[in-house]
């Protein structure tokens, strides 16, 4: 048998529909290759983030964790260091009740995570609690206080978890040894730090239906808190922890992937040691949680893999079937000729073609009459350019020839395009057109003519343009709209006259510093300055004159202030200054520095120039009142006695 037998044989075997079904079953099969290789990367890929995402949920509530146990311990310390020695022995309990208690309902009031304080004698009797505290007096008992290892040790300590019979609420005892004077234990201040409040905070971060949330002991590895709660497990020691190894071993944060320790579930746990505390908390994300995702998208995939199966399998049917319809085309082709002349005859937009190796028209439809006011056979055989504006015409022809260069070098997609063109009417009008044009290949790709569709757009673009311009409009008057709101919120707090913050604003600003300086335990002064025989200023000169000594003194005030300070006018010849962070004898130099800068000022009326003195006002916190009412009352009665020993002068508040 000769080459050409062999050749002819091939090609029998190897036919149009051979090579066809071919075709198909290697395009599936390159689809499920690829489908497995990605599927199998989004589960590595998965498995990678669960450890990070833990990590992120971990360091999410060691970070709030250690926020609460912060302020905590601040104020215990604070406690510890303001309660009076004697106030620890119980013969003085009623000397010292309610002032211990007020200033302990204060403090619980600041922490919604804290039940309560209580203070008690050395042997760990109850001497004082905050009044309202929820907890049962049973739960605060010697056998939970665990004795300290010294009476000098500066860290806190933690009870085992205690369950109130009446409510089934679970708190954590936090003490603070008080000691005396020869560094011997006098007491304890223990605050009940409440679980229930502490797993709401916590069960804000995200870890999935089956993931868990918990809190364990460093020093005993007893579980503190868990989510989802496990009550009967909580301040049982977890023999075998894999976990509290780690922390053994000195590790303050890691990972882990292993079964949960009190119900089998697999996770990724991460773990965080809460600062220098003796806690650390965990996180742990189910692997079912995590690959959830990964499996639904495995279940689509196989859906669709099918699907693309089915699809594919009836495509190649189509077009075996389609070799058996080529006849049955080509009978119909003339017909489809005669309908598409027809059809581009009595369409209302303009049907046309063009060579493109010339650029000339070779077929326009009649409705170019409506259009542009030519008759068809006055624009065939015209160069493309020749009714089109200079610019869309030269953006026309790069367009051509760049779409050329795609196609020729296969970019099918390159063969359809839409675009806007400026053409002049015969009347000398330009309108704007939309244009759809496709270019059409011939059996070796190659392009030689396009069918282009032309439509009328100029009301289109003009409406568009009107759009444009009212969007423009009000998107400008709501900019005016929001500049207005942030002008009325500045006068909302300021005094109108004398341009410093009113009233209103001292409230709302003073009690915040209060509270700041509470927590925070830094100074806070206030001064309250009132102008000398105003009444006489304005009743021997006129209001306009007071009005001028007001502004020239809010003017004094607000040059010689720091940024944080908070200068008020407090009504009438009333000023009021806040001085955050500034102990009391600073106050008092700054009130001396303004007295004598009014002192050496004056107001000039006509020929006449207008001398006038203040006198101030100081209070401190917490030395005089440790509430926003009582460091006003006290600068308004230190005010009044500046007043009544001779004005110009300032005074301290003394009780």
């Amino acid at each position: 048998m000769g080459i050409s037998s062999s050749g002819q044989v091939i090609g029998r075997a190897f036919g149009p529909r051979v090579r066809l079904i071919l075709f198909f079953l290697l395009t599936w099969l390159g689809i499920a290759v690829l489908l497995v290789f990605l599927l199998n990367e989004g589960r590595k890929e998965a498995e990678q983030k669960a450890p990070a995402d833990a990590l992120a949920a971990t360091a999410v509530l060691e970070a709030r964790l250690e926020a609460v146990l912060r302020r905590l311990q601040g104020n215990l310390e604070h406690l510890a260091a303001s309660l009076p020695k004697d106030a620890l022995q119980p013969a003085a309990l009623g000397r010292y009740r309610d002032g211990v208690s007020a200033e302990l309902d204060l403090i619980t009031g600041l922490f919604p995570e804290i039940d309560g304080f209580v203070v008690t004698d050395a042997s760990g009797k109850p001497l004082y609690a905050s009044r309202r505290s929820t907890a049962s007096p049973e739960l605060i008992g010697h056998d939970q206080i665990r004795e300290p290892t010294g009476v000098s040790d500066k860290s806190l300590q933690f009870s085992d978890v205690l369950v109130d019979r009446r409510t089934g609420e679970a708190s954590l005892m936090v003490i603070k040894p008080v000691s005396g004077a020869d560094e011997a234990l006098v007491g304890r201040v223990i605050a009940l730090l409440d679980l229930g409040a502490l797993a709401k905070v916590f069960e804000t971060v995200q870890v999935g239906p089956k993931g868990v949330v918990s809190v364990w002991r460093t020093d005993l590895s007893q579980l503190i808190l868990r989510l989802p709660a496990l009550p009967d497990q909580i301040n049982r020691v977890a023999a075998d922890n894999p976990l509290q190894r780690r922390i053994d071993a000195g590790d303050k944060v890691g990972t882990m992937r292993i079964p949960g320790m009190l119900d089998g579930v697999e996770r990724v746990y991460a773990f965080q040691r809460v600062a220098e505390y003796p806690l650390y908390v965990a996180s742990g994300l189910a692997v079912d949680d995590y690959l959830a995702g990964w499996r639904q998208t495995l279940w689509v995939a196989g859906v669709s893999s099918l699907l693309l199966f089915l699809s594919l399998s009836l495509v190649l049917i189509r077009l075996l079937r389609a070799e058996n319809e080529e006849e049955f085309i080509a009978s119909k082709l003339t017909e489809s000729e005669a309908r598409y002349r027809m059809l581009a005859e009595n369409s209302h937009d303009v049907i046309w073609t063009i060579d493109i190796p010339s650029r000339r028209y070779t077929y326009i439809s009649p409705s170019i009459t409506d259009m542009c006011g030519y008759r068809p056979e006055e624009i065939v055989g015209q160069s493309i350019d020749s009714r089109l504006t200079p610019e869309s015409a030269a953006r026309l022809a790069r367009d051509i020839d760049q779409r050329l260069r795609r196609i020729a070098a296969g970019d099918k997609s390159a063969s359809v395009v839409v675009s806007e063109q400026e053409q002049v009417c015969k009347d000398g009008e330009v309108v704007t057109t939309e244009v759809v044009s496709s270019y059409l290949l011939d059996a070796d790709g190659v392009a030689h003519t396009i069918l282009g569709i032309t439509r009328n757009v100029s009301e289109r673009k003009a409406a568009e343009l009107a759009l444009r311009e009212t969007n423009r409009q009000l998107h400008a008057r709501i900019e005016e709209i929001g500049r207005l709101q942030v002008a009325l919120q500045e006068l909302a707090v300021r005094d109108s006259l004398t341009a410093l913050y009113n009233r209103r604003y001292l409230d709302e600003t003073l009690e915040r510093e209060v509270s700041r300086t509470r927590r925070e335990g830094t100074p806070l002064s206030l001064v309250m300055l009132d102008i000398d025989y105003f009444k006489q200023v304005n009743d021997t000169y006129g209001h306009q004159v007071g009005d001028e000594v007001l502004r020239m003194l809010a003017g004094i005030l607000t040059a010689d202030i720091r940024a944080e300070d908070v200068a008020c006018r407090y009504g009438g010849e009333e000023f009021l200054i806040l001085l955050p962070n500034m102990p009391l004898e600073s106050a008092l130099q700054r009130a001396e520095a303004w007295r004598m800068a009014i002192e050496k000022r004056s107001v000039t009326l006509g020929n006449h120039q207008i001398a006038f003195t203040i006198s101030l006002g100081v209070a401190a916190y917490p030395e005089h009142g440790k509430t926003p009412d009582d460091l006003t009352r006290c600068a308004d009665q230190a005010l009044y006695r500046a007043k009544h020993e001779g004005r110009n002068r300032v005074c301290v508040f003394s009780a």
